[in-house]
């Protein structure tokens, strides 16, 4: 029996080639294999094998005229190779990896033909561009988690490459589609909705067939009043910290933030500050920190009296992969800082 064909693209940290210092890197074509596809092919247990690996910088590849002038090399390589399966990541929280993977992988099945399947976490910003028509296999946040979350990948790359049918979400572990099919079940929908029911009351394992996603309520500040007397603080997720970042801060997934003095300063100069966020390219924040902290256009209102002045401090984190629970608890600190400084509103401003 013959093995199965799997072409594999990855970025270029994955890939051995360096990290972000190398992220705008062109294609690169491995015939080694290298990272995840070692794990794949042990997973696979020789029914199917990596026979390519395509790579390519984040920052590169997620130029859209670097994107168009590739594919044509792309699908030279598909036609080459013939795969029966084309694997993309995993990509787990990394905002640039995971919509080179995405758009990858819908370009392969969409033009090409070929069966396709990525993975990342279910908060990467990919997933909401790309789920809809892709196959992308729930992953945990980060690479930690790599030997759970590569069997399902492994599983259901296998299961497409030997064209089988591809159950539910909830069996196959890919996240949903929001396709809905009809099918048939050994009991009805009054039957499975009262066994549901009696588990739940029973405090036994239960789940609904249509679940719904909950989004926090979150009340609005108040409305600024009075700006000519208002004292106004700047805030960035950005990742803007003084050049060699040291406070230390994550280029993702932070749990701390920088407060950074700009008493009597009255514009951020390249080369004093950087931005070190790990989830977008950072070359234009870098070279004019005021697209992160706007301080020049802040003391501009506060010459011309507008507002009443501008905090003393600026903070300062980066918003990528950022636990939900880590961003509440940085939030209050924050505002408990301007709070206690008498400041009167915030600007916030992201990527």
């Amino acid at each position: 029996m013959a093995v199965l064909k799997a072409v594999h693209y990855i970025n270029q940290f994955y890939a051995g080639l360096g990290g972000e210092a190398m992220a705008d890197i062109g294609l690169h074509i491995l015939e080694e294999k290298k990272g995840p596809a070692i794990g794949l092919e042990k997973l696979w247990n020789g029914e199917m094998e990596v026979v390519k690996i395509i790579v390519c910088g984040d920052n590169f590849i997620n130029n859209d005229d670097n994107f168009l002038n590739i594919i044509p090399d792309i699908k030279e390589i598909i036609n080459q190779e013939k795969p029966d399966v084309f694997i993309a990541g995993p990509a787990f929280n990394a905002g640039r990896y995971g919509v080179a993977c995405a758009k990858l992988c819908d370009y392969v099945r969409k033009e090409l033909g070929i069966p396709s399947v990525t993975a990342m976490w279910h908060e990467n910003p990919a997933v909401d561009m790309y789920v809809k028509d892709n196959y992308i296999v729930s992953t945990s946040e980060t690479a930690v988690g790599m030997t759970k979350s590569l069997p399902m990948l492994a599983k259901l790359s296998l299961k497409l490459a030997k064209k089988e049918s591809v159950g539910p979400s909830r069996f196959e572990g890919y996240l949903r589609t929001g396709h809905r099919y009809n099918e048939y079940h050994e009991k009805t929908g009054a039957e499975r909705v009262v066994d549901l029911l009696l588990n739940k009351l029973n405090n036994k394992p239960y789940k609904t067939e249509i679940p719904l996603r909950g989004f926090e309520t979150v009340t609005p500040a108040s409305k600024a009043t009075a700006l000519k007397d208002a004292t106004i603080a700047l805030v960035t997720t950005g990742g803007l910290v003084p050049m060699g970042n040291p406070d230390k801060i994550k280029q993702a997934f932070a749990v701390t933030y920088g407060k950074y003095d700009i008493e009597g300063v009255d514009s951020l100069n390249k080369g004093i500050y950087e931005s070190i966020h790990g989830g977008y390219d950072t070359t234009f924040a870098t070279n004019d920190p005021h697209r992160l902290i706007p301080l020049d256009e802040m003391r501009m209102l506060e010459k011309e009296g507008l507002i009443g002045g501008i905090y003393k401090y600026f903070f300062s984190t980066c918003g990528v992969g950022t636990n939900i629970e880590s961003s509440k608890d940085m939030g209050r600190r924050i505002a408990a800082d301007l709070k206690n400084a008498g400041v009167s509103a915030a600007i916030l401003t992201s990527t």
